[in-house]
């Protein structure tokens, strides 16, 4: 960033320029400690919505963001900052050589409006005082000439009416930061009764679909299984995290009849959907935690055997209320609890205390 001359003094950056539609656009690249004074917090938060140009800032996100950065110091990843400025602030001279690249000025007191990024350029002023050392790195931002507060309105409404968000499968498919990510694949590839029959892509399943769980069901029965497992974790922890994994699953196969036909080919995923409470994302969740709760108590995982003891079928009245409602398997936290329980009644262990519930 550079000083430059102007109608009223002002700051000169190199730009790159690009076009969509009938508007030019410019990528200029800042140091992080330039952000905060370049890019300031919106002021429109008091105001109704119609009179903004961008929603409320959601302080909540803002530490968990700032945290990523800090955390991951060496590799964190922004998109590009989108800001708009009054289009008679901004200067562009071009390259002699290459017309597209060249010095962009901007006034000194053009008032520049972040359009996409707030949270981060909040996040970036909440690392920055947690390090200041971060200042030197940079993020880019694409700066668009912003008109009235209906232009950018509408600009905040283009850039973010596509956005879709990764599906949770695939977050764990590719966060390779997430210890837990990594065993829940190795269990999906070790575990004979999973190999072939994990959906690593969509979020539920269909109705007739082969697979018998999805890899963010799988994940959530093992957090319940083993605990939080955190970035820090040594590389020996995190194998014998794997191993009472593999194991338990490998378990849960012998002992529950209709995951053992499953496994040997004898019966469908979907037809044990359409049968057996035993086949759905609830029933994942509560024996996860019946794992965790066995080895808590000190009793090893010796009373599983006494699963195959119980009657997993959907006309079994006793799932009525528990985490049935009528012909419905129903999938929320009180169901969650009251399967588990019931579980660890059938098979005589101890119930969990209420005040230990995840």
């Amino acid at each position: 960033m550079a000083t430059g001359p102007g109608r009223r003094g002002g700051l000169t950056f190199p730009a790159l320029r690009g076009r969509m539609g009938t508007r030019d656009y410019f990528v200029i690249v800042l140091p992080l400690s330039v952000v905060p004074r370049l890019l300031p917090a919106p002021e429109s938060s008091n105001l109704p919505p119609e009179a903004r140009a961008q929603r409320q800032l959601n302080a909540r996100r803002v530490p968990d963001i700032a945290r990523y950065i800090l955390s991951h110091e060496d590799e964190w990843l922004f998109s590009s900052l989108t800001a708009s400025y009054p289009e008679d602030s901004a200067t562009f001279t071009p390259d002699k050589d290459n017309p597209d690249m060249g010095m962009l000025h901007l006034d000194l007191d053009a008032e520049l409006l972040i359009n996409d990024g707030q949270h981060r350029r909040a996040a970036i002023a909440t690392a920055l005082r947690e390090d200041p050392t971060l200042g030197s790195q940079q993020v880019s931002v694409v700066l668009f000439p912003g008109e009235t507060l209906e232009r950018n309105q509408q600009m905040f409404s283009d850039l973010n009416r596509t956005v879709q968000k990764t599906s949770r499968s695939l977050d764990i498919m590719y966060d390779h930061r997430d210890p837990l990510n990594q065993i829940t694949l190795a269990v999906s590839e070790r575990v004979t009764l999973l190999r072939g029959r994990v959906e690593k892509e969509a979020i539920s399943l269909s109705v007739r679909s082969a697979k018998l769980i999805t890899v963010s069901a799988l994940y959530d029965s093992l957090q319940q299984l083993l605990g939080e497992v955190s970035e820090s974790t040594s590389e020996l922890a995190l194998e014998r995290h794997e191993e009472v994994a593999v194991e338990y699953w490998n378990r849960l196969s012998s002992c529950i009849p209709q995951w053992s036909e499953v496994a040997n080919n004898q019966l469908r995923p979907a037809e044990l959907r359409m049968e057996y409470v035993s086949g759905h994302s609830v029933f994942f969740f509560a024996i996860g935690t019946v794992g965790r709760i066995l080895m808590s108590q000190g009793g090893g995982l010796d009373l599983l055997e006494r699963l195959a003891e119980i009657d997993y079928r959907r006309v079994n009245k006793e799932w009525q209320g528990i985490c049935m409602l009528g012909p419905d398997i129903v999938t929320r936290r009180q169901t969650r609890y009251a399967l588990r329980q019931m579980i660890l009644f059938k098979i005589g262990a101890s119930p969990e205390p209420p005040e230990k519930v995840l």
